[in-house]
């Protein structure tokens, strides 16, 4: 299904598309998740009806024989964010909200139809937590991707991620994470807190390089800085094949690992540049 309203979606398209996605053919609700987004993250960009989805996106990835569980996650985090796919640029990467004016492709101001989305998030906190247990590590990064966008922002959410941080046994899921846990950081006004934390990562060499790498992104997206010398020595030193596999994984940036074929490696090698915006 492909969408060409120009004027955003109807409710006739979506109910047509949400009932696709919630049948039982895995190939098919996969094909409806697709066109869902064409619908409704257009280009990054999240459409005003797009809160009224989020509890139902959220019951169907707590549903554990629902086939499309991590993809719906992944939705739902991107919706709660404002111009999602212009987030690979340094520092948007850890901004849920924009500090200026996004207008959608229809014409509407973006910024409020992703607080609707966030108050919503917000409102399902408690059953996102749960997936952060989940058997699946898609699910459970995804969950940490999409919890750090909640409003009102969930005061002691630091101490249940960093307790999942502690137990976790998943590599690219460690890395979500730390990442995650320095967008909460920003999200209670606790940059300065959030950049010592991940630069004590990325300088210590005992620990595994998932650790590093998630300190060091978290880092370069928490401030406009002149990257350190110790920092560019990092980043040199990883083989590109270990940034890959793990940064693959990353929800924020899931679209570089698709197109073109050297996004994620072309992305690690400019995430020094700060945007000018």
């Amino acid at each position: 299904m492909q969408i060409v309203n120009d004027h955003g979606p109807s409710l006739f398209e979506i109910r047509a598309v949400v009932q696709e996605l919630a049948g039982d053919d895995p190939a098919a609700a996969l094909k409806a998740l697709g066109a869902l987004r064409c619908l409704v993250d257009h280009n990054g960009n999240t459409a005003v009806c797009a809160a009224f989805l989020v509890p139902s996106l959220i019951r169907m990835a707590a549903n554990r024989g629902f086939a499309c569980r991590v993809e719906v996650l992944q939705l739902v985090g991107d919706l709660a964010r404002t111009d999602g796919l212009r987030v690979e640029m340094r520092p948007w990467m850890l901004r849920a909200a924009q500090p200026i004016p996004v207008y959608a492709p229809w014409g509407y101001f973006e910024n409020w139809s992703v607080d609707a989305v966030r108050v919503m998030v917000g409102r399902d906190a408690r059953l996102l937590i749960d997936l952060l247990d989940d058997d699946d590590p898609g699910v459970r990064g995804r969950a940490a991707y999409v919890l750090v966008t909640a409003l009102p922002v969930i005061e002691d959410l630091t101490g249940v991620l960093r307790s999942k941080l502690d137990l976790e046994g998943n590599a690219a899921v460690r890395m979500i994470l730390i990442i995650g846990l320095a967008q909460h950081h920003r999200e209670l006004d606790r940059v300065p807190e959030a950049l010592a934390w991940t630069q004590a990562l990325w300088s210590d060499p005992a620990l595994p390089v998932e650790f590093r790498l998630g300190g060091a992104i978290a880092w370069l997206n928490l401030t406009s800085a002149a990257i350190p010398p110790g920092l560019r020595c990092l980043r040199d030193a990883v083989p590109l094949p270990v940034v890959r596999e793990l940064a693959q994984h990353l929800p924020w940036i899931w679209w570089l690992s698709r197109y073109p074929p050297d996004g994620i490696e072309a992305w690690w090698r400019r995430l020094d540049l700060a945007s000018s915006d």
